[in-house]
């Protein structure tokens, strides 16, 4: 049987934690609606009596919203542009000294990307994330289990060898690591920096799940309340995959004041890191 290949992209954390069907930007829902001829019977007086107790009309929703664009400090405006509602919010490259521009978040803490396919339906605010080269000196490994044959190797971790590791390309301005594997359908998985799981990166962080109308991965939850970037990467179909996960440790936010902080534990406790 031929495998499919697909390529999938992990980047520094587009939280999907679940899937909605949306229409696109300016998509209108159409239907059919049907009418029934009303003969009135009411008088005159009837009819204003009636009127004059009906009920105020509703609000109308305005008819364009206001874009703020603001810089990564999450206060200082860089632009601001208007949409029409059920338009797309517009993109643009904003450009700093010294430093890269990563792409445009939804909140300030830089958790989640903005995805600019979005109907914009009321005046929204988007946070600039720039970085500073910094290289990466971390391994990174996929981690699971399942009957593809890496993952099984691994035995969620226990084992760790040149199958299991990702590699680093040469680039002096970025860090990029790729892997590519043969996973089969119920393999499940997540991204870390050794077989304890440390700086885990799991299902959150995927920003690639489905490519011509087919869901390859799907979240599989973890133990007990797992939220999404911890949650376990399940493969939905079977096939060849190329993962792609690029870091941006200059960025990295260390909760130093956790009574367990150190040197040796701190990707355990890691606060925040951009996504």
């Amino acid at each position: 049987m031929k495998r499919k290949k697909v390529m999938a992209v992990l980047f520094f954390a587009v939280a999907l934690a679940g899937s909605s069907m949306t229409a696109g930007c300016g998509a209108k829902e159409t239907g059919t609606a049907q009418t029934q001829e009303v003969v009135s019977t009411q008088t005159e007086a009837e009819q204003t009596a009636e009127e004059q107790t009906e009920a105020p009309a509703q609000e109308e929703t305005a008819s364009e919203h206001t874009v703020t664009y603001y810089d990564s400090d999450g206060t200082t405006v860089l632009e601001t542009k208007t949409a029409e509602d059920g338009a797309c919010a517009e993109e643009f490259t904003p450009e700093k000294a010294g430093e890269t521009f990563v792409g445009w978040y939804a909140t300030p803490q830089m958790s989640r990307k903005y995805d600019f396919g979005t109907q914009v339906k009321e005046d929204t605010a988007l946070y600039a994330g720039f970085t500073s080269y910094v290289e990466d000196t971390r391994t990174f490994v996929i981690v699971g289990s399942g009957t593809g044959a890496v993952l099984a190797e691994s035995d969620w971790g226990a084992v760790i060898g040149e199958a299991q590791t990702m590699t680093k390309e040469e680039n002096d301005e970025a860090n990029v690591y790729t892997i590519t594997l043969d996973l089969e359908a119920g393999d499940q998985f997540q991204f870390a920096i050794n077989g304890s799981w440390e700086d885990q990166r799991g299902f959150g962080y995927m920003t690639t799940i489905a490519q011509d109308g087919t869901e390859y991965f799907k979240n599989s939850g973890g133990i007990g309340e797992t939220g999404a970037k911890k949650s376990n990467i399940e493969v939905a179909v079977s096939g060849n995959y190329t993962f792609t996960l690029t870091t941006y440790p200059g960025e990295d936010v260390y909760d130093t004041e956790d009574s367990y902080y150190t040197e040796e534990t701190k990707e355990k406790i890691r606060k925040r890191f951009l996504a």
